[in-house]
């Protein structure tokens, strides 16, 4: 499977110097914020139950696209959001067994704690809303993670109110210098430039 992770530089030389690389949970600024950080133990949790867990004890994930927008299978254009003053997007292959996606937008549900109706209309959602709303607490929680597991759907599906596929992310445990094929780097005020490619 080929997906794109977008990383600072000194990451990719990381690998590059020792071969692979694991999150540095304590260098991320998303786990800084309570609900990323309980959104991202729950993403463990399923990574560990769908493609099995870390070979290092207490990894985080590392996150990809597979879909960047558009339904379809693209490295992102990553001028759009430069996350760091100098960052590299990478393209990789790794196993299909190995990478949990998810449909990026879905993911929202998760990180800010509510309940994923299936709802395909706004009569539907109102009527959901309304059975969830009237749920013991300790049954709505229950409900909220079953309904979750929707994010996993990355089927492409164009509706208003049920979208779905159009951007899809990957999350994985390890990338290893032998699965990069290419590296584009980009640099605050400078053109993207390709710096490696099988």
């Amino acid at each position: 499977m080929i997906i794109w992770t977008i990383q600072p530089y000194e990451v990719y030389q990381e690998i590059l110097d020792q071969g692979i690389f694991y999150c540095n949970p304590e260098l991320s600024t998303n786990l800084k914020y309570d609900g990323f950080s309980k959104a991202y133990n729950w993403m463990i949790q399923q990574m560990i139950n769908k493609i099995g867990p870390s070979k290092r004890p207490n990894a985080y994930p590392i996150w990809a696209w597979y879909r960047s927008h558009d339904y379809k299978h693209q490295r992102p254009d990553f001028r759009w959001a430069l996350d760091y003053p100098d960052e590299v997007c990478i393209e990789l292959e790794i196993p299909e067994n190995q990478v949990l996606l998810s449909d990026f937008e879905s993911w929202h549900f998760v990180l800010n704690n509510w309940f994923y109706s299936d709802a395909t209309s706004e009569k539907e959602w109102n009527h959901q809303d309304k059975w969830f709303e009237s749920l013991p607490k300790d049954q709505q929680r229950q409900v909220k993670e079953n309904s979750w597991q929707r994010i996993f759907d990355i089927t492409p599906r164009y509706g208003e109110w049920d979208k779905n596929g159009d951007s899809v992310q990957a999350c994985f445990w390890s990338l290893r210098k032998e699965q990069i094929r290419r590296v584009w780097r980009l640099r605050k005020k400078k053109k993207v430039c390709e710096i490696y490619s099988i």
